[in-house]
């Protein structure tokens, strides 16, 4: 999915039986239900954006309980309509199909996990919470409110943007101090004298 259909919030339709269907993104206020259900699913999809017939009847095989969940989440149908549809192989197939394609962001990961080895902390630093990452946005201008009702894919592109630009200050700031380390007084004062115009 692009990313203005991430930020805007679009949903995918699915026709069946000449109905048409609303197949949501996860909002992050249900991120907590999604996680359970979903989790499984992604473990056993591996990396892969591109999903087979195949690949979705063992899927759904493995875990009926869990995509019956997830689109339940994502879906106006209730618990016993899902069950009705997964009756028709073909026709789950297209909804969970559906139903990961509009979720992609959360299924499919574009960076390559570090061949790198983090070093343990020492101390006893407690581990990143969820609430590190709101307060990432919320220092950026987010409110808990609009994080809450973006979607998972939003948030997470949000917050990478956010980690992208604090990044490039660092680097920014690192430049300026090294510049002002080496350069002569009155050319520093010129440069300086030009960032604030």
């Amino acid at each position: 999915m692009n990313d203005f259909f991430i930020a805007s919030n679009r949903s995918l339709s699915l026709e069946v039986d000449d109905v048409s269907l609303e197949v949501r993104q996860i909002q992050m206020s249900q991120f907590d239900l999604w996680v359970g259900a979903a989790d499984p699913i992604k473990n056993m999809l591996g990396n892969v954006s591109d999903y087979s017939d195949e690949i979705l009847k063992k899927v759904i095989q493995k875990h009926l309980i869990e995509c019956v969940v997830m689109l339940q989440l994502i879906t106006d149908l209730d618990h016993p309509a899902i069950l009705k549809a997964a009756q028709d192989q073909e026709v789950f197939i297209q909804l969970l199909k559906t139903g990961l394609k509009a979720n992609q962001q959360y299924f499919v990961d574009k960076e390559p996990k570090s061949k790198r080895r983090k070093k343990r902390s020492e101390t006893n630093d407690q581990d990143s919470t969820w609430f590190d990452s709101f307060q990432l946005l919320v220092s950026n201008g987010h409110s808990h409110d609009s994080i809450m009702n973006m979607t998972y894919g939003a948030f997470k592109l949000y917050t990478e943007a956010v980690v992208k630009r604090e990044k490039q200050n660092i680097a920014t700031q690192s430049n300026i101090i090294r510049m002002a380390q080496h350069a002569a007084a009155k050319q520093f004062k010129s440069f300086v004298d030009e960032l604030k115009e």
